[in-house]
């Protein structure tokens, strides 16, 4: 986390967590993320069923928004 994420998240920019083995969109990630990392202020993460606007979220330094669908990025643990 960085860009003051990490202020909600414990203050830490990286955690190592142990993920249940299920399938795993992002949207599923952040409901995780949400549940059981995430310090406070919940508001300020996520905004429906997604993160809040001004939140930039990379995967593979590629900006999700430029992917198909949040429902449909499957992530390979």
């Amino acid at each position: 986390f960085r860009g003051g994420a990490e202020l909600l998240f414990d203050k830490k920019k990286k955690h190592e967590v142990n993920l249940p083995g299920s399938e795993w969109t992002i949207q599923k990630l952040l409901f995780w993320l949400k549940d059981n990392l995430l310090k406070e202020r919940p508001e300020l993460f996520i905004q429906g069923d997604t993160v809040r606007p001004g939140i930039l979220v990379l995967v593979n330094d590629t900006d999700w928004e430029l992917l198909v669908s949040i429902s449909l990025i499957h992530i390979v643990i």
